[in-house]
């Protein structure tokens, strides 16, 4: 049986997003909190507001509203992209 390696597939489809990156912490933000989310067999479980919380009292952050909103946003986007795979 051969294996295909589908990264270099899935790679070539990505394609280069221009953001502002005066908000590029932000992506910082959600990629550590998103490393200590939990699963399920069907896929990631959403961040809660809770985890955010005790996320930025931990790290001393103290995210503003609009902030978290957009860690949210940015939370739906990725538990959709996770399930159509």
């Amino acid at each position: 049986m051969m294996v295909q390696d589908r990264s270099k597939e899935a790679r070539e489809k990505l394609e280069p997003v221009e953001y502002d990156r005066s908000i590029e912490y932000i992506w910082e933000w959600f990629c550590d909190l998103s490393g200590g989310r939990d699963y399920t067999e069907v896929g990631p479980l959403p961040l809660t507001y809770t985890e955010i919380k005790a996320w930025s009292e931990l790290t001393k952050q103290g995210p503003e509203a609009w902030e978290v909103k957009t860690l949210k946003r940015i939370d739906r986007l990725f538990i959709s992209e996770s399930l159509k795979k």
